[in-house]
C-alpha cells in the first residue's frame, strides 16, 4: 500500500528554497514576465472580458497555509487533541491534506507506520511533495555538528551505513509519509463493495463542508460509508465538519453547488446520528478545541470509532452511544 516518500519527489522538485504554497505569481499572464509600469498601464485599459477570472476553489483547495515560510512557524493545535495512540505504529489516511503541512507534522511527531495524504487538487499535492523535502532537510540542520578538532582528537570516525527506503521501514520520518492526487468520493454505492480494509485512522478534518456542497446528500453518504469500509475494526475516523453557516457562505460558487445546496436534508448537526445508526460506527467521543487563536480551528472534533468485531463491524448500530 505505501510508497518510498523519497521516490515521490522528482529532481525538479527538489529544488526550492521555502515551503511550498502553489500560489499564482503576479506575472503578466501571456508573456510570463513580471510587468513593468508600461505593462501596468496597458493592462489597465483592456475590458473586463480580457480579465483573468481568481480562482474560486470550490472543493475548498486554497492553500491553507499561504504566507508561512518556515516549517517551524507552522502550528497546528488540533495536534495537541489528538492521542498518539491513534497514530502510532497505524496506517493513517489524511483526506483533503492540501500541501500536507497537518500530515507531515503527523508523520513526524506521531510515529505512524504510513500515513497517505490525498487531495483532489494536483498542485497541492505537487506542493505536499516538495514540502517533505523542504522538511527533512529542515531537520537536517537541526542535527549536531561536530567540531573540527574532533577529527585530531579522536581520529576520523567511520561513516554511518545507507539507509535504505524500504517498503517495510516503518515509523520513520520521512519513509512513513506519501502523497497522492485523487477524488475520495466514490462515484456510487455500488463501487463500495471494491472498498478494503486497509486502515486505523482516516483524518477528515474541514473536509465534509466541500464535499456536501459539490456531491449533495447522497455524495456525502457514500463518503461517510466508505470510510467506515475502509476502517480495520476498531480503526477510527477523526471528523472535523464545519457548521452549517458556512454553507451558507460558499453556496453561490457555481450553479451545482448551489443547487446541491438547495437540496441538502442531511445538516451537519446530524451527522453524529447517522454515523452511529446509519453507517455503522460503534461509537462517537467529541473533542472541543476552543482554545486557539485562529477562529477557523475552534470547531469541535468528533472521533468516530468502528466495532472491534468483524462481523459486525460493517452493521448499523440501532443503539447509538457516544462519550
Amino acid at each position: 500500500m505505501s510508497e518510498c516518500a523519497a521516490d515521490l519527489v522528482s529532481a525538479k522538485e527538489l529544488k526550492f528554497s521555502k515551503p511550498q504554497d502553489s500560489q499564482p505569481k503576479d506575472i503578466n499572464s501571456e508573456t510570463g514576465d513580471v510587468p513593468n509600469n508600461n505593462a501596468i498601464a496597458s493592462a489597465n485599459q483592456k475590458t473586463q472580458k480580457g480579465k483573468k477570472k481568481k480562482p474560486k476553489f470550490i472543493h475548498g483547495n486554497y492553500n491553507r497555509y499561504y504566507g508561512y515560510r518556515n516549517p517551524s512557524d507552522i502550528e497546528d493545535i488540533r495536534l495537541e487533541f489528538f492521542d498518539i495512540e491513534w497514530f502510532k505504529g497505524k496506517d493513517v489516511l489524511d483526506i483533503g491534506c492540501n500541501v500536507g503541512h497537518l500530515t507531515i507534522l503527523v508523520a513526524k511527531k506521531l510515529s505512524p507506520k504510513m500515513i497517505v495524504g490525498i487531495d483532489i487538487d494536483s498542485s497541492l499535492i505537487s506542493a505536499a511533495r516538495k514540502n517533505i523535502r523542504y522538511y527533512v532537510e529542515a531537520q537536517e540542520k537541526e542535527k549536531p555538528v561536530f567540531p573540527v578538532s574532533n577529527n585530531v582528537v579522536f581520529g576520523p570516525m567511520e561513516a554511518p551505513p545507507l539507509i535504505k527506503c524500504s517498503r517495510s521501514e516503518s515509523s520513520i520520518f520521512p519513509q512513513n509519509i506519501v502523497f497522492k492526487q485523487g477524488n475520495y468520493v466514490l462515484e456510487n454505492e455500488d463501487q463500495l463493495s471494491l472498498v478494503k480494509e486497509e486502515y486505523d485512522t482516516i483524518l477528515a478534518l474541514s473536509i465534509s463542508k466541500w464535499i456536501h456542497l459539490n456531491n449533495g446528500d447522497e455524495g456525502i453518504k457514500i463518503f461517510f460509508k466508505r470510510i467506515h469500509k475502509h476502517l480495520r475494526p476498531g480503526g477510527r475516523l477523526i471528523l472535523e465538519p464545519q457548521p452549517w453557516a458556512s454553507y451558507k457562505k460558499r453556496k453561490n460558487l457555481t450553479p451545482n453547488i448551489n443547487y446541491n445546496f438547495q437540496n441538502i436534508k442531511l445538516k451537519p448537526e446530524q451527522f453524529r446520528d447517522y454515523l452511529l445508526a446509519e453507517v455503522g460506527f460503534h461509537k462517537c467521543e467529541v473533542i472541543d478545541v476552543v482554545n486557539h487563536k485562529a477562529k477557523g480551528f475552534r470547531r469541535p472534533i468528533q472521533v468516530y470509532t468502528k466495532s472491534e468485531s468483524s462481523e459486525s463491524a460493517n452493521e448499523p448500530n440501532k443503539t447509538p452511544r457516544s462519550n
